[in-house]
């Protein structure tokens, strides 16, 4: 009964008030986006350590004041060469300037007195006399014992050892500027180890001639005692002559010397000298300013060489080895790209330059330009490789999901190298497989 009802409903009269069904519209679908594709290529995986350094000369040193103090006198710019001993600049020192001229008035004042003193001690004519022979004659010794040819030898085996270093450098430009050369590596390697070979020399050389120079000064500072025995040795034969007491050394006299010294002492730890021949590399002070004490002001050495330096986390420095070869570019600039080498890396963590330091051949980049390195820690030559985006992982399986005519199949695969863009496939794969990626 109720089965037929409802077959005869079609003719049953409209309910009052009844409503028409409303027509469902179907809701669009994005379409599916097809997974990317990789093809198994051959080549080289290498894992690179990156960083950036400035391009800055080698031969630098950083002068700083012993004391603080404002600034009196700049007497350089950047650029401007000097020579050794040469004032590089100086404190407000007017105070100790005045200081020094009254103590040296305070001597003078003091050899009077000792002068005018009477002294039961005194010498006869003939012992006064044969003083002053005594004291002519260690002057003429010292003036024939003046070390000349040891200062000219010293400086002759300078001038080679610098000729040697230059060389070596040239010898060392020409190996990391032929990379493709065979055996690269190794003639860098050899013209390197030269080059630090010829920069002992010359250091050694460099310290045999200031040890001679040294001894040349000291000679020269022998030579005017001498001459200030003679002096003294006249005063005190005229004294004689006179049958005047001559007043020894007092306390005075050397309690006002004494205080000339101190002096003397402060007022070169208020000035900057040049330690060696160069040119002002940076200059950081003007007249007026305030300086801290022991903090560099100005840098002074050669312009050339330059290298790349930075500064590393010691762990980073540690990736590195002397000797390592690599490629530095201008930052932004891959057509400046050359090979370069590890010079230098930090001893330890307390080494007082904590600088890494590499050697490149780039001869029309300004100084200060920020320079791209990569060194290669590790290579896999010549292997099959993916990216990363290819490789899947499910619980301790590594597959990758391979496009075969059949349709997609999982394939099991073993990595080796891996690194941010490419990654070592060792087995389960052959060059010109097509992998769908995730």
């Amino acid at each position: 009964m109720l089965f037929l009802a409802a077959c005869a409903g079609g003719n049953l009269p409209n309910t009052t008030g009844a409503q028409a069904a409303p027509t469902s519209t179907p809701i669009p679908t994005a379409p599916a986006v097809a997974a990317p594709t990789y093809s198994v290529q051959r080549g080289d995986v290498q894992n690179i350590f990156e960083y950036s350094g400035r391009w800055e000369p080698r031969d630098q040193e950083q002068l700083a004041f012993q004391v603080g103090g404002a600034v009196r006198r700049v007497n350089v710019r950047r650029g401007d060469s000097v020579t050794a001993g040469e004032l590089l600049a100086d404190l407000q020192i007017d105070d100790l300037e005045n200081q020094l001229a009254s103590a040296k008035l305070s001597l003078q004042s003091a050899i009077a007195n000792a002068a005018s003193s009477s002294d039961t001690t005194v010498e006869s004519v003939t012992d006064a006399t044969i003083a002053l022979a005594n004291a002519n004659l260690n002057l003429e010794n010292a003036k024939n014992n003046l070390p000349w040819t040891s200062v000219a030898s010293a400086q002759l085996q300078l001038q080679s050892a610098q000729q040697s270093v230059d060389n070596a450098q040239r010898a060392y430009d020409n190996a990391v500027s032929h990379p493709e050369a065979q055996g690269a590596a190794s003639a860098v390697d050899s013209a390197y180890q030269q080059l630090i070979s010829a920069q002992n020399s010359l250091k050694s050389a460099q310290n045999s001639y200031y040890s001679s120079a040294q001894s040349f000064n000291n000679a020269q500072a022998q030579i005017k005692s001498q001459q200030n025995s003679v002096i003294q040795a006249e005063l005190n034969l005229q004294k004689a002559q006179q049958n005047a007491a001559t007043g020894s050394t007092s306390d005075a006299v050397q309690s006002a010397q004494l205080s000339i010294d101190q002096i003397n002492a402060k007022i070169a730890q208020s000035s900057l000298v040049a330690p060696a021949d160069g040119v002002v590399l940076d200059v950081t002070i003007k007249p007026a300013d305030s300086v801290t004490a022991y903090k560099a002001v100005i840098t002074i050495g050669n312009p050339d060489p330059k290298e790349a330096i930075a500064s590393l986390a010691f762990t980073d420095a540690q990736n590195l080895s002397v000797g390592m070869v690599g490629v530095c570019q201008v930052v932004n600039q891959p057509d400046t790209a050359v090979q370069c080498v590890v010079r230098r890396l930090p001893l330890s963590a307390q080494d007082a330059d904590q600088t890494t330091r590499v050697a490149a051949t780039l001869p029309q980049v300004a100084e200060g330009q920020l320079i791209d390195v990569q060194m290669p820690l590790e290579v896999s030559h010549d292997v099959l490789w993916l990216p990363p985006a290819a490789i899947r992982t499910f619980q301790s399986r590594t597959f990758v999901v391979l496009q075969t005519p059949d349709g997609p199949r999982s394939v099991d695969v073993v990595l080796g190298l891996q690194t941010d863009d490419r990654v070592e496939i060792k087995s389960g794969l052959k060059e010109g497989d097509v992998v769908i990626g995730q």
